[in-house]
């Protein structure tokens, strides 16, 4: 909004507009939220909201692709790939034309170790899982009118309500999109859990491995004498007179 002694000019926001966004912040280690959504970030009495223009919400389209995202650094050696790695969202006009994306990420400390040294941490990042919510801005609803009929017999009006009444009613039903009271935007909500998790790499010595397919031979021996000693039980015997 420009705004002077006389007049408000308001700029409208048009198609096709979009960003490209990539950098990293700062958190700390409580719940909280960023977001990518419509209007101004302003403060008022303490809390975070949005300007904007209510009619031009429809303008702002939240389709998007979240090419990487991740809580911490990268692990040296692994190409594990972020729950949201490569996500696309798409709002088309069956889908409310745009509207308000949640993902919702619970996000774990993780300690990766090495193999030589099992004591010592290498690196501490984070792992996250993720549930989706999507709420769209504009909802079609239907609304049905009865009209009212009279019989030819009587003179009164009646109208059918599951039974035979004394008169004939029909339904008519009008289709119309209403806009709901949501942010058009992206926010991701964190939650960081209270526990760590530990991942270290070992290697199986061959005596481990050599035990292990001789425990298998076994097992097997085993059942092949069992199966064969119950097969000799339930052969019919003959008698020779």
């Amino acid at each position: 909004l420009e705004r002077d002694e006389k007049k408000i000019d308001i700029k409208r926001m048009s198609k096709g507009e979009g960003c490209n966004l990539d950098g990293y912040m700062l958190v700390n280690r409580v719940a909280g939220n960023f977001h990518i959504a419509m209007g101004e970030a302003v403060e008022k009495n303490g809390r975070h909201v949005h300007q904007f223009i209510p009619e031009d919400a429809p303008n702002f389209n939240v389709s998007h692709i979240i090419h990487q995202l991740s809580f911490g650094l990268p692990i040296p050696g692994r190409s594990e790939r972020g729950a949201l790695d490569g996500v696309i969202k798409i709002v088309t006009e069956d889908t409310g034309t745009t509207g308000l994306f949640q993902y919702f990420l619970k996000v774990v400390p993780t300690y990766y170790k090495s193999h030589k040294a099992a004591k010592q941490a290498i690196m501490e990042t984070n792992r996250f899982f993720v549930t989706e919510r999507f709420r769209p801005l504009m909802t079609e609803v239907a609304d049905e009118h009865y009209a009212l009929g009279t019989e030819h017999n009587e003179d009164v009006i009646g109208v059918h309500a599951g039974g035979k009444g004394g008169g004939s009613s029909h339904a008519h039903h009008e289709h119309h999109k209403i806009q709901n009271a949501v942010l058009p935007g992206i926010f991701f909500v964190y939650d960081i859990y209270p526990f760590a998790l530990e991942v270290s790499k070992t290697t199986v010595p061959l005596s481990h491995l050599l035990i292990r397919i001789m425990a298998v031979v076994g097992g097997v021996i085993s059942l092949t004498g069992i199966v064969i000693s119950f097969s000799a039980d339930t052969r019919p015997r003959t008698r020779s007179v």
